[in-house]
């Protein structure tokens, strides 16, 4: 009887321990099924509207074939004919493998626009669970690929609505707002393609050479095999421009610097108030991680506010806290921040040099503030210059690029003041 006993005990014991494993393992499965829902839910309530427009632009086009079966555009992209109306209905992403067989079946659609829209598409698809993190993720393709910002710009709208409305109401706003025009002109425009020697042989004064025959020499070239009739129209339009004088906002200074930021290899700034460099709301000084961007020469001629901080220091505190609040958009710089900033910014008091950077300063007999020297990969040099403070409102802040003669003048006074401090390129 005791044998018997104990072995009936074991069994009871045996069977509820299985049991409460089975419990446990149902409870966890349970509410892993749970979050997997939740999720699959959040998927699917917020749908990725570039996806859902390149979807009505592929159904527009297969209309413009003469009413051609989403069965028949399914078998020439080789996709089940299911897939391919969730493709229709952007609720299926394409993959850029299928790029080749899309430009075959649509053969208006341009091979090059078309990948540039499909990885936009899959990176967006890749932060669909927050509308925030589309909006930071459509503007950093927006820098990424100037072409296409035209595009991405009118998603702005869309993702105010893409949380609280139907796909169909979704699709009707991709078209009231211009997007489905908008992408199908983007696809079927071949895109312009240049070199890069192309895109950087413009006429400006260059940093080594800064009054040479270069420009003299690129207009001779230009002007051979040009039409009288076309080069009488040219002469007269450089000939009126030499009286309009460009406004350059820090807007506008911003994104043309943005837009070139990967072509600069060195910014040399003289300002007055070493303060006015702390402005991060409009810059982002993230060319500091491209890598073809070497140095940048910040020099200042006034004193620092009593007590704080060296500019230096602030400078890396401040725009670690702009990164840091923005992290997605800049997980790449804070990486390296520390070592970027150490390696690649250069800050210079020349509070004994007064009267030289007064003069470089001048502009037009006006006393400025702040000059700013973009020094491209090739050697060429934009300048701006302003009146900009740290007090100053917007409205009172005047900037202009300077003339080819004043950059020549100028460049030779900041040559010599950067060798005085042993700063050379």
């Amino acid at each position: 009887m005791k044998v018997r006993y104990d072995k009936n005990i074991n069994i009871l014991a045996f069977n509820f321990l299985h049991y409460r494993v089975y419990f446990v393992r149902r409870v966890l499965t349970e509410a892993k099924d749970r979050r997997l829902l939740e999720a699959c839910k959040m998927s699917q309530k917020i749908k990725n509207p570039l996806a859902q427009a390149l979807g009505l632009v592929f159904q527009g086009m297969r209309d413009k074939l003469g009413g051609i079966s989403s069965s028949q555009i399914a078998s020439t992209m080789g996709l089940a004919a299911s897939h391919y109306r969730m493709i229709e209905a952007g609720s299926a992403i394409l993959q850029p493998s299928r790029a080749i067989k899309i430009v075959q079946t649509f053969d208006t659609i341009e091979f090059v626009p078309l990948c540039q829209v499909m990885v936009s598409i899959q990176v967006l698809d890749s932060v669909k669970q927050s509308v925030a993190d589309m909006r930071t993720s459509a503007e950093m393709l927006a820098e990424a690929t100037p072409l296409l910002s035209g595009v991405l710009g009118k998603l702005d709208g869309l993702l105010d609505i893409v949380e609280s409305s139907s796909p169909s109401e979704v699709g009707r706003a991709i078209s009231s707002c211009g997007l489905k025009d908008e992408l199908s002109i983007f696809l079927t425009t071949a895109p312009v393609i240049f070199t890069a020697d192309q895109m950087d042989n413009f006429m400006s004064p260059t940093y080594q050479y800064p009054i040479s025959g270069q420009l003299y020499s690129k207009i001779g070239n230009i002007l051979q095999g040009v039409a009288p009739f076309y080069l009488d129209a040219v002469l007269q339009l450089i000939d009126n421009l030499k009286d309009v004088t460009p406004r350059v906002t820090a807007a506008e200074l911003a994104k043309w610097e943005s837009t070139r930021k990967k072509r600069i290899s060195h910014i040399i700034g003289i300002v007055r108030q070493p303060e006015v460099m702390l402005d991060f709301s409009t810059f982002d000084y993230s060319y500091l991680w491209e890598e073809n961007f070497q140095k940048i020469l910040m020099i200042y001629r006034d004193q620092p506010q009593a007590g704080a901080a060296p500019i230096h220091q602030r400078i890396c505190e401040l725009l670690k806290k702009r990164f840091e609040s923005e992290r997605i958009r800049y997980e790449r710089e804070l990486e390296t921040f520390d070592q970027v900033l150490a390696e690649k910014l250069q800050i210079e008091s020349c509070k004994d040099r007064v009267s030289e950077i007064d003069e470089i300063l001048q502009h037009s007999d006006i006393a400025m503030n702040n000059l700013w020297v973009y020094i491209l990969s090739s050697g060429y040099v934009v300048p701006f210059i302003d009146n900009a403070t740290v007090e100053a409102s917007t409205v009172d802040v005047y900037g202009t690029s300077l003339g080819y003669d004043e950059t020549c003048q100028k460049l030779i006074s900041i040559r010599r003041l950067c060798s005085e401090i042993g700063f050379g390129l």
